[in-house]
């Protein structure tokens, strides 16, 4: 009885600090307001200035980062817009360009990029109507009558494939070399 109510309470502890895939995925975290953010901690072994220095560097360098403001370790600000590379299987409102918020945060040895609001530009069509409707990625991959992401392979791939780009975006040049 002992090992059964040991075992139990393993598998619970386990289970709150796994991934909850209904309210994360890849790098996407959805917060309590039904808002989702991408955020990833990218860890290099180099000194806190040297960090802001690379991204400095990188601000001035990526055109999709290069309105961001610095403040005591910290850059802030709205990105320029930017399409996603591989848009196969994504709604139609995906398939525009996009921007959104960025905040990168400098500790020694790592960096955080957080990214939030994302929002897509209007498809322009003119039925005589002339709705032209600006879309977030909320409106595309979380469920309405419920506190989780879609699990349906469409938004589940957006994701992926949103995660790609925006790594590709945004991880330092040296911290890419690295990889390699």
């Amino acid at each position: 009885m002992k090992k059964l109510i040991l075992l139990l309470l393993i598998l619970q502890f386990s289970n709150l600090y796994s991934q909850n895939p209904k309210i994360e995925y890849e790098n996407f975290k959805l917060q309590d307001n039904k808002e989702i953010i991408w955020q990833k901690v990218f860890e290099i072994n180099v000194s806190k200035d040297s960090i802001l220095r690379l991204i400095q560097g990188s601000v001035i360098s990526n055109s999709f980062i290069n309105n961001l403001k610095y403040e005591n370790y910290t850059f802030n600000g709205a990105s320029s817009f930017e399409k996603l590379t591989n848009t196969s299987g994504t709604p139609l409102g995906a398939r525009t360009e996009y921007n959104c918020c960025v905040k990168i945060d400098i500790k020694e040895n790592k960096y955080r990029i957080t990214i939030e609001k994302i929002k897509f530009k209007p498809i322009n069509f003119d039925f005589g109507g002339g709705v032209n409707h600006s879309h977030s990625l909320e409106e595309m991959v979380v469920r309405t009558s419920k506190h989780e992401i879609r699990k349906n392979s469409n938004s589940r791939k957006m994701l992926s494939n949103f995660n790609i780009d925006l790594l590709n975006l945004l991880q330092l040049k040296e911290d890419k070399q690295k990889e390699d």
